[in-house]
Parts: structure tokens; C-alpha cells; sequence
């Protein structure tokens, strides 16, 4: 099914306004040094390449969208065998090991693409708003660990409008996040949902699941145990541990944690708040380790992100 899906999703030409976006992406990483060209908007980067480079392990902490536009990215993943080049993006769900080497790249013309995080809880919580439309859809199908495909006009017209919004502070605080949201609604609208859309195969638990969610949102700042939030729900701890981690790729816990991250990341931009102060104000009891799980997921450490929004 995944080659199918491949094969219909490839006979997709590209469409206009994806010149737009590519030039976007190209202003921001030619001329940078190879590697990874962190951006002001945590969760999303860019990279560069000037040659090819050997195949590496990898592991994405989430599910993320890769956006290439110049040059050519092999990506291997659990028997899967995947090439993205120009104007083509590639899912990976997260979580899981992989292995990549860009093919395709030279002084002249550099492999240049990009990098979206994409937070389990907004994908999660965008599927359950459009549950109705998609609860048939792909029932049986085994779900696979990656997507690639072009670009389509929708979802490369969500691409620059962030893009542009994160070259403001005051619209990187406001409307980046919807444009965000709106990157995941399109993905889910597209065959790449095929890897994102996990809650469609099992209906039955779909709204207890959704209480969850909420609850675990109400509470994200005071010690909640997998124990509470099962019980909240009428579900045995067991069953609700892993009909969670099925539907959102990562376990209750996890799932806390990047809520605490996520709300860290809008609590830094309010002035005058110290990072001890953030830390305790999104449910950390160290700010070491918060600053850990910080840097970790988002690529920069909260000091500078907070430095970089004013």
C-alpha cells in the first residue's frame, strides 16, 4: 500500500507557487555554513550542504516535515528506502531510528531544505476535530513510519505565510502558531495523513482519548500520573497507556511533557520572566532539566530563544 500511495503521490506535478517558497528557503541557508541553520521559531530550521554526505543514523524526538529545494536526500527507514529532492517533502512520524545521506549536492548548486516540527499534541488534537471526515478512512491499512511526496499549492502557501511570520516578534508569538496548525490540517488533508492519521483506525476509544487529552491540557501544570488521567477517563491504566501511545505516537507522559514544553515556549515571551520562573510556571520542579528537554526538543536553549523574540 505505501509503494501505491508513493507511486499516486509522485505523478503529482508541482504547482506554482512553490517558486515562493523555495526562494524563501534559499535566502535563508545560502551562504550559511553547512549543517543545520537554526531559526527564531523553535521546531523549525533549515540545512545545508555544499557535497554529499554519507549515510548517518539518525533519530527524530517527533514527527517533522522535511522541505527539499535544491539537491537530492536519501532517507532509510525500517525497510523503507525513500529519495526527496527539489520541490518534494518527506514525513517521518518520530521516534524512530533512521538513516539518511544527502546524493545529491555541490558548491555550486548546495542540498538546501527545510525543518518543521511537528508537535504530536497539535496533530492529535487537529485529528480529532476533523475525526468525522476521516474516522473511515484507512481503518485496516498497517500505518508506515514516513511519506514523501511534491508539494502541493495549499501546503506551500501555509509554509511561507510562517515563514514570513517568524521575522516579526510580535507575529512569531501570534499568528506563527496558526499558521502551524493550519500546516497540519493541510498535511492531513493530503495522502501524507496516511502516516499522521493513526486515531482512524480504531474508532471505539476515540472520545475517551479526547477527554484525555483535554484533561491532561486543564492540568499540564500539576503532577499528573497515567493512574489519574485512566481513571478520569473510566479506562484501565494498561489499556489507556498504550490505546494512547497508539493514536499519538508517544506515550501520556511524553505527551505531557511536550505540552509543558509547547506552553513553555509562549510563556517566553512574556518580558521579565526568569527561566526558573518559566519552568515553574509550566510544571517543572528543576530548571536544569527543563533547560535540558528545552534545548532538546526545539534545537535552542530557552535563554536564547527568549533573547531572540524582543
Amino acid at each position: 500500500m505505501t509503494r501505491v500511495l508513493l507511486a499516486r503521490a509522485m505523478l503529482r506535478p508541482p504547482m506554482g507557487n512553490i517558486d515562493a517558497l523555495a526562494a524563501m528557503i534559499s535566502s535563508r541557508a545560502q551562504g550559511s555554513a553547512d549543517g543545520m541553520i537554526a531559526s527564531s521559531f523553535p521546531g523549525l530550521w533549515f540545512f545545508r550542504s555544499a557535497e554529499c554526505r554519507p549515510t548517518v543514523k539518525a533519530s527524530a524526538p517527533t514527527m517533522y516535515l522535511a522541505v527539499a529545494v535544491q539537491g537530492r536526500k536519501r532517507v532509510k527507514i525500517e525497510g523503507m528506502e525513500l529519495d526527496y529532492s527539489r520541490r518534494h517533502y518527506l514525513i517521518v512520524r518520530g521516534e524512530i531510528p533512521y538513516e539518511a545521506a544527502i546524493v545529491d549536492a555541490t558548491p555550486d548548486e548546495p542540498y538546501l531544505s527545510l525543518g518543521l516540527q511537528l508537535p504530536p499534541e497539535l496533530v492529535v488534537r487537529t485529528l480529532l476535530e476533523m475525526a468525522d471526515e476521516q474516522e473511515a478512512a484507512g481503518a485496516e491499512e498497517a500505518v508506515p513510519p514516513a511519506f514523501i511526496s511534491p508539494l502541493d499549492d495549499d501546503l506551500a502557501d501555509a509554509l511561507c505565510r510562517l515563514l514570513m511570520s517568524i521575522d516579526s516578534a510580535p507575529e512569531r508569538r501570534v499568528l506563527a502558531p496558526l499558521f502551524l496548525k493550519e500546516i497540519v490540517f493541510r498535511l492531513l488533508g493530503t495522502e501524507a495523513a496516511t502516516v499522521l492519521r493513526q486515531v482512524a483506525r480504531g474508532a471505539a476509544d476515540r472520545d475517551r482519548i479526547a477527554k484525555a487529552i483535554g484533561f491532561i491540557e486543564r492540568n499540564a501544570t500539576k503532577r499528573v500520573t497515567v493512574n489519574a488521567i485512566a481513571k478520569h477517563v473510566a479506562m484501565s491504566p494498561s489499556h489507556f497507556a498504550h490505546r494512547f501511545k497508539e493514536i499519538a505516537s508517544l506515550s501520556p507522559m511524553q505527551y505531557l511533557k511536550r505540552l509543558r514544553l509547547q506552553h513553555a515556549r509562549a510563556t517566553l515571551a512574556e518580558r521579565n520572566r526568569s527561566i526558573g520562573e518559566v519552568a515553574t510556571a509550566v510544571g517543572y520542579a528543576s530548571a536544569a532539566h527543563f533547560t535540558r528537554d528545552f534545548k532538546r526538543h526545539f534545537g535552542v536553549a530557552p535563554g536564547a530563544y527568549a533573547r531572540g523574540l524582543f
